[in-house]
């Protein structure tokens, strides 16, 4: 379960950074894996944000954001969405580049 921020701060997704050689590039292609993983297990983006209790995680914004290479998501989302898919970390990442 995610910790519960500290008062008066506001968690903010890493967008991507333009001076990262790639990053753009390696962001958008992690989004479309993702995406199209998520689309074959039948997964809307809301039920891809939570988990399978119902626990928002992440907001449907957040992961149309990472999907579509607006945001780099980070390593704990990227492990959610792997288990939430069923599938490993590495198997989610594949053909990434």
């Amino acid at each position: 379960m995610p910790r519960p921020a500290a008062p008066g701060y506001r968690a903010v997704p890493a967008r991507v950074n333009p001076d990262v050689p790639g990053e753009k590039q390696v962001a958008r292609a992690a989004g479309k894996r993702i995406r199209a993983l998520r689309e074959a297990k039948g997964l809307t983006m809301a039920q891809l944000g939570s988990d399978r209790r119902g626990r928002v995680y992440f907001e449907r914004q957040y992961v149309w954001k990472m999907e579509t290479g607006r945001v780099a998501p980070s390593l704990a989302a990227l492990s959610h969405f792997a288990k939430r898919l069923g599938v490993t970390l590495s198997q989610l990442l594949r053909g990434v580049k």
